[in-house]
C-alpha cells in the first residue's frame, strides 16, 4: 500500500516510512519536512521504548502475546500518533476511524 493510499484516508495529516535509524524513506501529509523528520524520529525511539517494555510485560506477566509488539498509539485529545513497524501516520481524531487507519499501517508496514 502506497503512502497516498493511507493519506486519503479520513484524518490522516501525515504518513512516512522510516529506516531503523529513524532516517525517513517516503513521507507524505501536510507537515513541513523538518517536523516530518521530527516525527519519523520520536516513532523510531518510541518503538524501541515499547519493544523494551512489552519484552518486560511479557517476561513479569508470564502471558504470552506481548512480544514482539505489533505497534503503538499515542492519542491525545484532538490529535493522535500511530506506528505500525517502520510507519508513523498522524491522525485527526475527529475525523476519521482508528482502526481502519491502523490496519492500513498494518497492510503497508509488510510490503
Amino acid at each position: 500500500m502506497s503512502l497516498r493510499k493511507i493519506l486519503v484516508l479520513d484524518g490522516v495529516t501525515a504518513v512516512c516510512r522510516f529506516r531503523d535509524d529513524g532516517v525517513i524513506m517516503e513521507a507524505e501529509g501536510m507537515l513541513s519536512p523538518e517536523l516530518m523528520e521530527r516525527l519519523a524520529k520520536f516513532a523510531h525511539w518510541y518503538r524501541r521504548m515499547v519493544s523494551g517494555n512489552t519484552d518486560l510485560l511479557s517476561l513479569f506477566s508470564q502471558m504470552r502475546g506481548w512480544s514482539p509488539s505489533q505497534g503503538w498509539v499515542v492519542q491525545g485529545v484532538a490529535t493522535t500518533v500511530c506506528s505500525v513497524g517502520n510507519m508513523v501516520c498522524l491522525f485527526e481524531n475527529a475525523e476519521g476511524a482508528l482502526n481502519e487507519v491502523m490496519q492500513a499501517l498494518r497492510e503497508a508496514a509488510h510490503e
